[in-house]
């Protein structure tokens, strides 16, 4: 797993090859879009087809490479954060999480990580929030707290008091936890899947037309883009 300031780089390098391929990309339209001849300009679009094709072909790859990116950014932040938050709690373990008490957890974690961090609500339990400050946005923003074990959480405050977990009990929520590390791989991956997704779309809308078609009445008709349940709802 990389560090999440690595990560960041490659961030940054994937935008610039995002630019520069749009500049190329704007340099083939050129060479067609202000041809007044029809036929020229037909004759020119389609000469220079192929390489916009790849061009967008490498844009929409760059674009998926930074959505993975910025999941896997958020993961190795959470790696590299955590451990040190919970050194910092260690030291007020059983002390009432007061105002005093919550300030001075908030100050040392920040002059350690460079991030904000404060224990909030979550249904009958609590959650940390971990937030890099030099980011705007919320791409990066933790919430993490205990596992489920068992139907179970262990508790991070109890009756208000700082409780001590141990990093292999806390699990990150709602965002995704797998690390990807052969992200063309995975890019390759999400497409082939995508593709048959589409197919299998087109496949469906045709079974739909044809049951509709068939349907007289008011027998319901079924649509490819409903759920469509086991038993004939009718």
């Amino acid at each position: 797993m990389k560090k999440f300031i690595e990560i960041q780089k490659d961030i940054e390098k994937a935008y610039k090859t995002i630019n520069e391929n749009k500049k190329n990309l704007d340099v083939l339209i050129d060479t067609y879009s202000s041809i007044k001849d029809i036929k020229e300009k037909v004759k020119q679009h389609k000469a220079v087809e192929k390489d916009m094709v790849k061009l967008n072909e490498k844009i929409k790859d760059l674009t998926i490479t930074i959505k993975i990116l910025n999941s896997n950014a958020k993961i190795a932040l959470f790696n590299e954060v955590m451990p040190v938050v919970l050194e910092v709690l260690a030291k007020y373990k059983g002390k009432p999480l007061g105002p005093k008490t919550e300030k001075k957890i908030k100050d040392e974690i920040k002059e350690k990580t460079n991030c904000s961090f404060y224990i909030g609500p979550k249904y009958n339990s609590q959650e940390y929030h971990i937030i890099p400050l030099e980011f705007s946005g919320n791409t990066y923003n933790i919430e993490c707290g205990p596992k489920y074990e068992n139907g179970e959480q262990k508790k991070l405050l109890i009756d208000n008091k700082i409780q001590v977990v141990e990093f292999k009990d806390i699990t990150l929520y709602y965002a995704s936890k797998e690390y990807i590390e052969d992200i063309p791989k995975r890019i390759k991956q999400l497409k082939k899947l995508y593709k048959k997704a589409v197919e299998k779309q087109k496949e469906l809308d045709g079974i739909c037309s044809e049951f509709n078609g068939l349907a007289v009445g008011n027998i319901k008709h079924v649509y490819s883009d409903k759920h469509i349940y086991e038993n004939m709802d009718i």
